[in-house]
């Protein structure tokens, strides 16, 4: 299709590959500068552990409650540099600073191989939509994502899925629309590897291929979807290497008397369970339903909860996501609904039930949607309409430019200042700024300070000096550094720290940790 910037779409197709090439350097250079800003936050220690385990030893048994195929991808760098698992310390005991660093941002490195298949994809499906320079703008508002920037920057399995499902995705649309064995095939290839990436896919992926057979007004062909099914069964097996054996008891042993409780007591106890076909694939599918029906410690809106609200994820798009690209997506919206509308808007249905509410990174694929919704606009013959996207794209990249290194923390002018009045964990608060706050705490000479820390990481490896801990509805006297999510009671048990509150701290550490000075 012609391009309605350019006026001629040769010039446009010419340059698509330098442009994609150009939007995938910038975003990856942005996302490695980041890199030695923040310390490991919660969860890459044990991603990178899971991964480790399996270039090491050639097994995937320590934390199966993910897949093992963006793991894998994040152990190899650092694996390769020296790092090896442990299954009795934390993967950095004893390792020198400059070792824990290096490997770290080794680790991260290589959530970097998702992005240029990314920009690919969202180019190609803007493209079959409206024209060249329809999948060119969607792929610029997609590098320009803070949140999906966050996510690459991280040894963390969030980034990596919402690239396998938005391509898996694509091949779904593209098989509704035209039912050939060659679709098939490559949807039931990228459906496997985004199942092999995160579970999530499994329950993301089949409403949504269903919603584009809806939307398409076809009956799927049962010999072409049956291929599809059977290559990815075969391709997920394949990747736990064609195991067959005995399950292992889950991690996450859901509440007597649940659906998930009997589901995981018949198959424990099914007779077949000694030769079953991927028992590490049963055996987290298994810990995944447990995790979820136990549900999980979480924040909305100054509230706690253990098991969600069912409108979280629709608050977190509605104050993470900048607010022209929202803008762009409901103009989108009105002038042409797409499949990619409809793909969000699944995605988002599908994870609203979830207990587990946990940040918007677990929809991070709704952002390619969004983007692609956007992206007819870019093709309009209508001046007014393409001058007030272009007006909105580039807000969207000022914003974008404007929130670095603090992608996790991004959050719209709706929140922007009073961020943890509406979310904490991996949205605002995933114990990032430990390195930032020795900084701080250096330049300032403090030799003795009350910590309440969030995260995994071990403040004592960043050499932060006379380290105490924060003792509960006291108010000790000197410097005192919290995370956002203690004050709020995040993760504490029986512990208030709510009290800091009431005063007013000296210092903001990032966007994740509070400093207080108290007199004797």
């Amino acid at each position: 299709m012609p391009s309605t910037i350019s006026g001629k779409s040769s010039f446009v197709d010419r340059s698509v590959p330098l442009l994609l090439g150009l939007l995938a350097l910038v975003f990856s250079a942005r996302s490695v500068l980041t890199h030695r800003v923040f310390n490991d936050t919660a969860d890459e220690a044990v991603h990178i552990n899971c991964g480790l385990e399996l270039w090491q030893w050639g097994r995937y048994r320590s934390e199966p409650q993910h897949p093992p195929l963006a793991r894998a991808l994040l152990a190899l760098p650092p694996y390769l540099a020296g790092l090896r698992y442990d299954q009795r310390h934390a993967i950095w005991d004893n390792a020198s600073r400059d070792f824990y660093w290096r490997t770290l941002s080794l680790a991260r490195t290589g959530n970097l191989v998702f992005v240029p298949f990314l920009l690919v994809y969202v180019y190609l499906w803007g493209r079959r939509m409206s024209g060249a320079t329809s999948g060119l703008a969607a792929a610029a508002l997609v590098s320009l994502s803070p949140n999906l920037l966050a996510h690459a920057s991280l040894a963390t399995l969030d980034f990596g899925a919402a690239t396998t499902i938005f391509i898996a995705a694509y091949y779904l649309w593209r098989w509704s629309l035209e039912p050939t064995r060659r679709l098939a095939v490559a949807a039931g290839v990228c459906c496997a590897l985004a199942v092999l990436t995160k579970f999530s896919a499994l329950v993301v992926l089949p409403p949504i291929g269903v919603g584009f057979l809806a939307l398409a007004r076809r009956r799927p062909r049962l010999d072409s979807a049956g291929m599809a099914l059977g290559i990815a069964l075969l391709l997920v097996w394949a990747g736990y290497g064609f195991d067959v054996g005995g399950l292992e008891k889950p991690q996450f042993l859901a509440p007597e008397g649940t659906r998930t409780q009997r589901i995981q007591a018949w198959v424990e106890t099914t007779d077949t369970q000694s030769r079953l076909p991927a028992p590490g694939l049963v055996r987290g599918l298994l810990d995944v339903a447990g995790h979820n029906a136990q549900g999980h410690a979480c924040y909305l809106l100054g509230r706690l909860g253990q098991y969600g609200w069912w409108y979280y994820f629709p608050v977190a798009l509605a104050v993470k996501t900048t607010l022209p690209l929202l803008a762009l997506a409901a103009l989108g919206l009105l002038r042409r609904p797409s499949a990619a509308v409809l793909g969000a808007a699944i995605l988002v249905a599908v994870a609203m039930p979830s207990n587990l509410n946990l940040g918007v990174r677990h929809i991070l694929a709704v952002y390619p949607l969004l983007a692609l919704a956007a992206a007819p606009l870019f093709a309009s013959g209508r001046r007014a309409l393409l001058a007030a996207a272009l007006a909105l794209a580039g807000w969207h990249g000022v914003e974008s430019v404007r929130a670095h290194p603090d992608y996790l923390a991004y959050f719209n002018q709706v929140a922007r200042g009073r961020e943890e009045a509406f979310l904490l964990d991996s949205n605002l608060d995933w114990g990032q700024d430990l390195e930032r706050l020795r900084i701080y705490l250096d330049a300032n000479q403090v030799s003795e300070v009350h910590l309440s820390y969030f995260g995994r990481a071990d403040p004592a490896r960043f050499g932060i000096r006379g380290l105490r801990r924060l003792p509960p509805d006291l108010r000790p006297s000197g410097w005192v550094a919290v995370s956002k999510a203690h004050i709020a009671g995040l993760a504490l048990q029986g512990y208030n720290l709510g009290w800091l509150r009431a005063h007013r701290p000296v210092a903001r550490i990032g966007y994740s940790i509070l400093v207080y000075r108290f007199d004797p």
